[in-house]
């Protein structure tokens, strides 16, 4: 079917895995169009990783009444890095559909559907999350496949600043550019934004993966350059760094202030945010960085790498605090946000950049002229 100037009814997204904090766009996207996601990573590989739990499966996001399933893929890579590749047929995937959107552009998967798509004149929008300092190839033929990529897309969709100023860098036509800002369902965690966490102290926490480019070893000696008695860390994710860090732990700090307590669920997440007064995210590498949004909605301070790709969008709002991602001066960002600290910042402008209004942000895209 050819591209209209209507709304599609028909809108296929292919990303890699049901991710809980983008199902709340997913929702606000299905009210408005017919929705299908598929998914390339399969279930159980997820689970095998051990870095996600249940909860990033689409057998979860289907209960929210998605119509999620997987597609017939095989892949190469190791550890995060892993390609897909289809092994069903794109052309029919795309047969009775207005419009794709490609999430996960290295994988030759979102290759074959791009070149079914165009042959069948079906709209074609990518979703690119990375930032100059999150890409890994500069030059190159992986950074040529990159560019030719984004530039064949009838349109791109962008969460902020930073991912936008990286695709204008790959020669995407600034007109096919629909810049949005990345959203979670921040009105669950403004729900706890009034409660003030008990005790003496200042609770700083960690939630993410326990990997290399998390810096969370970074981290650590920051918190034993600057914490002062009754201050504590706590530390929520698995990864293969945690044995590690949890030694590293032992032998920066004296006093048992620094808790690892592995996964914990998404839907406690608003609670636990409550109980702490600064999120850090301390990263070398970060796409976006979402749960800084979510603290922010929980009405907390933040202190975030700059270089996460999140750091451009909020460096202005109140509470957030960037910082480089050595320890000095990250411990000297903590000790500024712990200095700061009046209690849970009141109507945090975070709060204005819904999952409803990232979802229109996909429509724009997905309905506008091709180019």
């Amino acid at each position: 079917m050819s591209s209209s100037t209507t709304r599609p009814t028909r809108i296929l997204w292919i990303t890699n895995n049901a991710a809980p904090y983008r199902v709340p766009v997913w929702e606000a996207l299905a009210e408005r169009a017919e929705l299908k996601i598929r998914l390339l990573q399969p279930d159980e590989t997820l689970l095998a990783e051990a870095r996600r739990s249940a909860e990033w499966t689409a057998v979860r996001a289907r209960s929210s009444g998605l119509d999620i399933g997987h597609l017939r893929t095989c892949s190469v890579g190791r550890g995060e890095r892993q390609y897909y590749a289809l092994r069903e047929s794109a052309r029919d995937l795309v047969a009775s559909t207005d419009a794709v959107l490609l999430g996960a552009w290295e994988s030759p998967a979102c290759w074959q559907v791009s070149l079914a798509a165009k042959r069948n004149g079906v709209r074609r929008v990518g979703f690119y999350e990375s930032t100059r300092m999150s890409q890994h190839h500069q030059s190159g033929a992986i950074a040529r496949a990159r560019s030719r990529f984004f530039r064949s897309m009838d349109a791109v969709v962008v969460p902020g600043v930073a991912a936008a100023d990286a695709l204008r860098t790959l020669g995407v036509r600034p007109d096919r550019i629909i810049e949005g800002f990345n959203a979670v369902d921040v009105d669950r965690f403004a729900a706890v934004a009034r409660r003030a966490p008990l005790g003496s102290g200042h609770r700083f926490i960690y939630i993410g993966q326990l990997i290399t480019r998390k810096n969370v070893d970074g981290l650590i000696r920051a918190f034993a350059r600057c914490a002062a008695p009754g201050d504590s860390l706590t530390v929520v994710g698995a990864g293969d760094r945690r044995a590690d860090l949890e030694s590293l732990a032992r032998k920066e700090d004296q006093t048992g202030s620094i808790r690892f307590t592995g996964n914990v669920a998404y839907q406690d997440l608003p609670s636990l945010l409550a109980a702490h007064h600064t999120l850090v995210l301390p990263s070398h590498e970060e796409v976006w960085g979402l749960v800084i949004n979510e603290a922010l909605a929980a009405g907390r301070h933040v202190v975030v790498s700059d270089r996460a790709g999140v750091a451009l969008s909020v460096r202005d709002m109140p509470g957030v605090f960037v910082a480089k991602t050595d320890a000095p001066s990250l411990a000297t960002s903590l000790a500024l946000a712990k200095e700061a600290w009046r209690g849970p910042i009141s109507s945090p402008q975070i709060l204005k950049h819904t999952p409803a209004k990232f979802a229109g942000t996909f429509l724009v895209a997905l309905q506008a002229n091709p180019q």
